[in-house]
């Protein structure tokens, strides 16, 4: 591929990984507000949704409704969504954003384990070690004494490895559904509105009836910047696959962990502990380790 035509995709990496890192800060605002965790994950849906199904209609790109179509809404609203949404909600007051955003560098490994698991992807050596050098990472927050501000914390960060799994199984079997003639706008539309539907039936489930308004403005202002960081996250996401495939997308990693801990330290002065920094140093150098032997990989096919 051209340099020239990595352009746009290289501004849509930046802004959709600069987003999503700021969702981290925005949960925790949010949650610590008052927001109930299910309420709060149906309010990011139904605003993004209030904005996205008009959009899609004017700009002639209704989500469709094929059998295929629902499939592809109903696994990734599921798991690519609401899973990682209400994990990260519920973590929210309990680690540290910066801590959180490294479970979201970790898709990458998952994802691997799991394709290789199914059968989808192919051995490589280079890859097990992008994998090992990620959770290894990992251990320089659980095990040392001081990596945390509380080392009660330790078990919330294990708890926090549900989120790599929910987004691998997402990415393994979405790519395995996903229908040909899908757009960025519709496919988002479609499955932010299917995640709305699940989130709301779980919302009445089990935090009853909640108002927007619920937690005063405190919860209100981060509610809106948490739906509007989904919004450009996922338009980004999906349009970065279409011009620049998969290969490119992977290193918006990069891009959600350092803005994550950017984020993280303007708004909390949650300044990473010398632990804390090995584990970035070590998960980003296994990014790049996997990055680099997909990419000699697919040079050899």
């Amino acid at each position: 591929m051209k340099t020239s035509n990595l352009v746009i995709p290289t501004i849509l990496l930046l802004l959709g990984g600069t987003a999503y890192g700021s969702v981290i800060s925005a949960n925790k605002l949010a949650v610590e507000a008052g927001m109930p965790y299910f309420a709060y994950a149906f309010w990011q849906m139904a605003l993004a949704s209030a904005v996205l199904l008009p959009a899609s209609v004017l700009l002639r790109s209704r989500p469709k409704a094929s059998l295929a179509h629902l499939k592809t809404y109903g696994l990734v609203a599921t798991v690519g969504l609401s899973g990682p949404l209400l994990i990260l909600a519920f973590l929210a007051d309990k680690l540290p954003p910066s801590v959180l955003i490294l479970a979201v560098a970790l898709i990458a490994a998952a994802t691997y384990l799991l394709a290789l698991a199914v059968r989808s992807e192919s051995f490589r050596w280079l890859s097990l070690l992008g994998v090992a050098l990620g959770f290894g990472g990992m251990l320089f927050i659980v095990l040392p004494e001081h990596s945390l501000p509380d080392p009660d914390m330790a078990i919330w960060v294990l708890f926090a490895l549900l989120l790599p799994a929910s987004a691998a199984i997402n990415n393994v079997f979405t790519a395995r559904l996903m229908p040909a003639d899908v757009n960025s706008l519709s496919l988002t539309a479609g499955l932010m509105a299917f995640a709305t539907l699940l989130l709301g039936i779980l919302m009445l489930l089990i935090d009853g009836p909640v108002a927007l308004n619920h937690a005063g403005f405190d919860g209100v202002w981060p509610t809106l910047w948490a739906a509007a960081g989904n919004v450009v996250t996922y338009l980004c996401f999906f349009e970065i696959l279409r011009r620049a495939g998969a290969l490119f997308f992977a290193q918006l990693n990069y891009v959600v962990v350092a803005t994550g801990v950017l984020w993280a330290y303007i708004l909390f002065g949650d300044e990473p502990s010398v632990w804390l920094w090995a584990a970035i140093a070590i998960i980003a150098l296994g990014l790049g380790v996997m990055n680099y032997s997909k990419a000699r990989s697919e040079k050899v096919s």
